[in-house]
């Protein structure tokens, strides 16, 4: 003798199961496309104080070598490099940041 089961074929209801509540804002605002701009700004500073940074931080020395010729020594100083990259990538951010605001910006309302 079977019984049924106290829940149907698709498993039982939990709690969690419920749909989530929408706060009914809307995420297409034109003040968006204000926040890209002054993203792009920042983006374009981030890339130009990286470039600026990575050319302090290689550092060519000439020393005279043996026979009148000239040995290149080429510096890296890490602290410098460094800067550049995470300025390079807080750039990326905000360039991907600023891409999204501007989506959001022009997407048709509800």
């Amino acid at each position: 003798m079977t019984t049924a089961e106290p829940w149907p074929a698709s498993g039982p209801k939990l709690d969690g199961d419920a749909e989530p509540v929408r706060s009914g804002g809307r995420l297409n605002q034109p003040w968006r496309a204000a926040v890209a701009g002054l993203e792009l700004v920042a983006a374009v500073a981030l890339v130009l104080l990286a470039w600026w940074a990575w050319h302090r931080g290689v550092v060519t020395i000439y020393l005279p070598g043996p026979r009148g010729a000239v040995d290149v020594v080429t510096r890296s100083i890490g602290s410098w490099l460094s800067g550049a990259v995470i300025a390079a990538t807080l750039a990326g951010l905000l360039l991907i940041d600023a891409l999204r605001q501007i989506g959001l910006a022009i997407r048709a309302g509800d």
